[in-house]
């Protein structure tokens, strides 16, 4: 009997996974309008991880700010600031070249306020900190909205 209610139930979900996977698909492509910029690999890669390395501050941010350390929140704010475009176009010039303006404006401004949201994270102010911080994570929704990095072919 036990058996018999196992193959109940697995043809059961079997039949409502297949019926989800072709009702539930959707139906229309969703075109990706976003303006492609075209680098080599290990230039994607070299922007690409600098993405990663804002948003591993970000995380750290929060976690400093959530655990009462605002001295390692202030310190992940302003490596993530200017200080870091320095670093980056001190080894990689050629890649600002070919960088859109609007991109590379968007991406000093977001380096600005990170520095901008270090400064903040000096008053502890929470609300003032969280309002820095939901401020900058908008210019990280709009760059993602707008662009998409490819690899030249």
């Amino acid at each position: 009997m036990n058996r018999n209610w196992m193959r109940a139930f697995l043809f059961f979900y079997f039949f409502v996974f297949s019926a989800c996977f072709f009702v539930c698909k959707p139906k229309t492509k969703i075109e990706d309008r976003r303006v492609v910029i075209f680098l080599t690999k290990e230039e994607r890669e070299l922007v690409l991880r600098e993405m990663r390395e804002l948003l591993r501050s970000v995380h750290m941010i929060i976690y400093g700010i959530s655990m009462g350390d605002y001295d390692l929140a202030y310190l992940y704010a302003k490596s993530s600031g200017m200080e870091m475009v320095n670093k980056l176009s001190a080894v990689e010039k050629t890649l600002l070249l070919k960088l859109p303006g609007d991109f590379k404006k968007l991406g000093f401004e977001t380096h600005k306020q990170f520095d901008e949201l270090a400064e903040v994270i000096k008053s502890r102010e929470n609300q003032k900190i969280m309002n820095n911080l939901a401020n900058l994570l908008s210019r990280c929704v709009s760059c993602h909205d707008t662009y998409s990095i490819q690899a030249e072919k």
